[in-house]
């Protein structure tokens, strides 16, 4: 904290990064690592410091069954810039569920009906009248996009538009892969 406090974040010599999720596709079945039918597991690291955009990551897709010498205790950086970049270790308990994208990805007559009070009426669904006032607010709030951690789905978009995440090594259109909404921040990191 001293070294961030006089503007010197960064430590001397290398940095442990984090440990932050390792996912198992026998846990995940749509989790389908690119090219590498053999790989069944996804370890994810973080840099404990910022950077331009967002914590640097490593994403290493590996043979669960290669895997045999299992550290105890991961290694620790000497300093870690905010402790919401610190995981807490849990165990995750999965589950599917169905998403659908950000109002602002749809089409502007499917956002007008989004906004149509009385079509939400006529389908039946379960609205208190809270929603009146605001009918698009019942598919953001309920069916749209999923919060918290997530593997696949679609993208929460904050103060900007939907735009194109481009792969810099292909040039295709990046899909997300994980999203991680760290204790500190308010807005997910997303892993395409």
């Amino acid at each position: 904290m001293e070294r961030i406090e006089v503007g010197r974040p960064w430590p001397e010599g290398p940095i442990a990064m984090l440990p932050v999720a390792q996912l198992y596709v026998r846990d995940i079945p749509l989790l389908r690592p690119p090219g590498r039918s053999e790989a069944d597991l996804l370890q994810v690291l973080w840099c404990p410091f910022d950077h331009p955009a967002n914590p640097a990551t490593a994403l290493f897709w590996r043979s669960a069954a290669t895997v045999t010498d299992i550290l105890d205790a991961p290694p620790e950086p000497p300093a870690i810039q905010f402790p919401g970049y610190l995981p807490e270790p849990c165990l995750l308990t999965p589950e599917q569920v169905t998403e659908y994208p950000n109002a602002m990805e749809l089409s502007k007559e499917l956002q007008e009906q989004l906004g149509d009070w009385s079509r939400w009426q006529a389908a039946g669904s379960a609205l208190d009248s809270s929603y009146e006032v605001a009918p698009d607010d019942f598919y953001g709030d309920h069916l749209s996009i999923a919060p918290g951690w997530k593997v696949g789905g679609w993208t929460r978009w904050g103060l900007t538009d939907p735009m194109p995440r481009i792969c810099s090594e292909c040039g295709t259109e990046a899909v997300p892969l994980l999203t991680i909404v760290p204790s500190h921040r308010s807005c997910p990191w997303i892993l395409a």
